[in-house]
């Protein structure tokens, strides 16, 4: 998917959100939180993309 895919993940999923709301009911996402920590150049984005697919 890429990190285009991912942008154009991000306005649809608040569309989503704004439209549960307008009828009164919540949007529960459990979207996974991921950290990568590493030095520059370490392969932090290779690892995520990886990971993603």
């Amino acid at each position: 998917m890429g990190n285009r895919g991912m942008e154009d993940l991000i306005p649809l999923i608040n569309k989503l959100q704004d439209a549960f709301s307008s009828i009164g009911q919540s949007c529960n996402l459990d979207l996974p939180q991921i950290a990568v920590v590493g030095g520059q150049s370490a392969g932090k984005s290779s690892v995520l993309e990886n990971f993603v697919g």
